[in-house]
């Protein structure tokens, strides 16, 4: 996978003399086929691949025609490569996995890791996705399914890596590739399918990893269905009116065949959200004594050549001047959640002697045998409403 093949862009070099063969300035060409400006230069630079029906129409404003921009080109290139939306060069031990992000066409640097296992993660999404051609019913499970399988291989294959780099530049870019789908949805706009696809592949990551572990202990993570979430909102035990689909995972706890919520995890890959959708419900479950986790990748970066998955969650309560973010000190100091996970290796951790309301940890997909599971099985231990 590759951006524009040293063959292809040959061939859109030779634009260019052919259009200077015609004597037609670029701005004039753009005149005729009612283009934005920059657009033949881009085009004759090989930096946007212009579609079949875009080039025939070049050629034929020249005065030109296939023969003659394929003349003097080899006819057998020894790869013929496809521009991806996103697309890796190995670099000896390391990749460089190259995507579009905004004006910038970016790399991200990928370590121990080989063109190999970037093309089985990729192929795990597509052939997920392929089982969408000609499905009448259930295409969000299957997208669902399909992106919580992607990002699970790439954590097994990379175990080093950052998971939240993982989810936000290679499976969130692969997704919104359109070649990874069938192209019966070529015309879908995959970043807003991703905005809610991505939200409940999520969920499935946390129940998947961390389900077969807990439920020894008696702890069930459950993505519920709208009537599952209603008939356990009657049993909470809170004056407050809670909406059931501010509800990600609900969790649950077994106690002699019995079936208790002790809490619900709020699942989000970023902050974007949370201060609107989750705090609110948040509050009212930790106040009762129920169990509230955010549980989040806590994806933030600003678009450059070299991206840096940074988070949202800024400096920690470190030596000197207290310059954490409100978002920090809604956890810290206003304990908003029962404490918060997250799967980014930039974010912060709360410090060990700082006092805290609830804490921020960080975790990865390494072993479910970590603080999150450790805090749920302590969590519904000491449950207090059975």
């Amino acid at each position: 996978m590759a951006s524009t093949s040293p063959y292809l862009h040959a061939i859109l070099s030779r634009l260019k003399l052919l259009r200077e063969k015609a004597g037609i300035p670029s701005s004039e060409l753009e005149e005729r086929l009612i283009l934005g400006p920059g657009w033949i230069e881009r085009f004759e630079r090989g930096e946007t691949t212009p579609s079949l029906d875009m080039l025939v129409a070049i050629l034929y404003a020249i005065g030109s025609d296939f023969s003659a921009l394929v003349s003097g080109i080899k006819d057998h290139p020894e790869s013929a490569e496809i521009e991806r939306h996103i697309y890796v060069i190995q670099d000896q031990n390391d990749l460089k996995v190259h995507f579009k992000y905004a004006n910038y066409d970016a790399i991200y640097g990928l370590k121990d890791a080989t063109t190999e296992q970037f093309e089985k993660v990729i192929k795990t999404l597509r052939d997920g996705l392929s089982r969408l051609s000609g499905s009448s019913s259930n295409n969000e499970a299957i997208k669902t399914d399909s992106v919580a399988k992607a990002f699970l291989a790439a954590v097994k294959v990379w175990p080093r890596a950052n998971p939240s780099d993982l989810w936000w530049f290679i499976v969130y870019r692969a997704y919104c590739d359109p070649y990874n789908h069938p192209a019966q949805f070529a015309r879908l706009d995959f970043t807003q399918s991703w905005k809610r696809t991505g939200g409940w592949a999520l969920e499935e990551v946390l129940v998947r990893h961390y389900g077969p572990f807990l439920n020894p202990y008696g702890i069930e993570l459950l993505i519920a269905t709208t009537e599952e979430k209603e008939r356990y909102l009657r049993s909470i035990r809170v004056a407050e009116r809670l909406e059931a689909d501010k509800m990600d995972v609900l969790l649950i706890g077994i106690k002699k065949g019995v079936k208790h919520i002790f809490g619900v995890a709020h699942v989000k890959a970023s902050f974007a959200e949370r201060r609107t959708d989750d705090v609110p419900m948040s509050k009212t479950l930790v106040k009762a004594g129920y169990t509230s986790p955010l549980w989040t990748m806590d994806c933030k970066s600003s678009p450059s050549e070299n991206p840096v998955n940074k988070g949202e969650l800024g400096d920690n309560l470190g030596k000197g001047e207290d310059r954490r973010s409100a978002k920090r000190k809604d956890i810290e100091d206003d304990g908003y959640f029962s404490a918060c996970f997250s799967y980014n290796a930039n974010t912060n951790p709360t410090p060990p002697k700082q006092k805290s309301k609830a804490r921020i940890r960080v975790c990865n997909f390494n072993n479910p045998d970590d603080a999150f599971s450790k805090f749920l099985i302590e969590s519904w231990r000491k449950f207090p409403h059975i």
